[in-house]
């Protein structure tokens, strides 16, 4: 079993309480086994990097401000959860649609989480697998044995 990486109230900070409330009248327990499930795909996207469990939820240093591994975890587990019970959270062409924000913070959450998962950013944990965020190759070969360049 993986870390839990946020709880019930960081969705309902996020969504509101009555948005938690019709969601779970829909789907009851809705919103714990998506917490569950992206603490899971969270914790596996970063394991290569970060070997599994951690002492605590990291935070990263991002470029607009401090973010935590929660912060992504809960946005994309509210996001999961609206968009298992509407379809609008999927779309931006109504100006009236209430779910933008969201659907701006997931995307910005999901550009975080491959950032670190690409070692662009940093976690303040020990690295199993530093060098893949920039390997390189070099090439030696032997001088030609006939230069047939002049032909």
């Amino acid at each position: 079993m993986s870390m839990i990486l946020c709880s019930r109230e960081h969705i309902v900070d996020l969504l509101h309480a009555k948005y938690v409330a019709a969601c779970e009248k829909q789907n009851p327990g809705l919103v714990e086994r998506t917490i569950e499930a992206v603490s899971g795909e969270i914790g596996d996207a970063l394991s290569y990097r970060y070997p599994q469990p951690w002492p605590y939820v990291p935070e990263i240093a991002s470029p607009l401000g401090r973010e935590s591994v929660r912060y992504i975890a809960a946005v994309t587990s509210a996001y999961r959860v609206v968009e298992a019970i509407t379809s609008l959270v999927d779309t931006e062409e109504s100006g009236d649609n209430e779910w933008i924000p969201l659907q701006k913070q997931w995307k910005y959450c999901m550009d975080l989480l491959d950032q670190i998962a690409r070692g662009k950013l940093k976690l303040p944990l020990e690295e199993t697998n530093p060098d893949r965020e920039e390997a390189s190759v070099a090439v030696f070969s032997r001088q030609p044995f006939f230069d047939l360049r002049g032909l």
